[in-house]
């Protein structure tokens, strides 16, 4: 019982893990490369 749990909420944690980081990372990209194309278009049409 005890190695074969061990093993269960290894993996377990390894997912959560796992799906925690691809969320944060794609969160992360998702609102940085609007904002930024948004912010730089703002600017050239302030330059402008």
């Amino acid at each position: 019982m005890e190695p074969s749990a061990a093993i269960g909420s290894s993996i377990f944690l390894y997912i959560l893990a796992f799906i925690a980081v691809m969320i944060v990372a794609g969160y992360f990209t998702y609102s940085v490369s609007p904002r930024g194309k948004k912010r730089r278009e703002e600017k050239r049409d302030n330059r402008r």
